[in-house]
């Protein structure tokens, strides 16, 4: 791949707030999503090493850490070249609506997890009153069933989204903000 068009990469705010990934792990998901966006991403690990100034090996590592966190997905392989895709926030091949409490699931071939899709912050939100919110909490609690189980279990023991945290409280701000903006 070339450099000639690169400007550098950017990191969003959403890729931004994941604590769990490292600063390189942050900016190799940033340049996956940008390629995914531009035209697909056949990039080879190679190519991010020599971008990320790492090894081949630290790079595939990472590849796996990101696919395993269901941020992003291996679409296709034909045995030299592969696609991989961004999962987190980008549906664009749907144009159906979205109903909140079936938001759309991504298909694994090599996992039975699901992953729910991040909505930005920076959509407005009206102002929901506290029997609004814990009827939201509720239908998020019954939503979770979609989730893997060790996640599912995790906000379930939770008594209301004010105590969800890290990728927890994306996936409550995510179902948030699709219920506000469907009703």
């Amino acid at each position: 791949m070339k450099h000639s068009n690169r400007t550098g990469i950017w990191i969003p705010r959403e890729i931004e707030c994941l604590n769990q990934l490292t600063v390189a792990e942050k900016y190799l998901l940033s340049e996956i999503r940008s390629l995914t966006l531009a035209r697909g991403c056949f990039a080879s690990n190679a190519y991010f090493a020599n971008l990320l100034n790492k090894k081949p090996d630290t790079i595939s590592k990472m590849i796996t850490k990101l696919k395993r966190l269901n941020l992003i997905s291996q679409k296709s392989f034909d045995g030299r070249k592969r696609e991989l895709s961004y999962c987190l926030g980008l549906k664009s091949e749907s144009k159906r609506e979205i109903n909140p409490t079936e938001l759309p699931q991504k298909s694994y071939a090599d996992s039975n997890s699901s992953h729910a899709a991040f909505v930005p912050s920076t959509s407005k939100v009206q102002i929901i009153n506290k029997e609004g919110s814990k009827n939201m909490w509720n239908e998020f609690l019954n939503w979770t069933i979609n989730l893997p189980p060790s996640t599912r279990e995790r906000i379930q023991g939770i008594s209301g989204p004010e105590f969800l945290n890290g990728k927890d409280k994306i996936l409550w701000n995510s179902f948030s903000l699709r219920s506000a903006v469907l009703s």
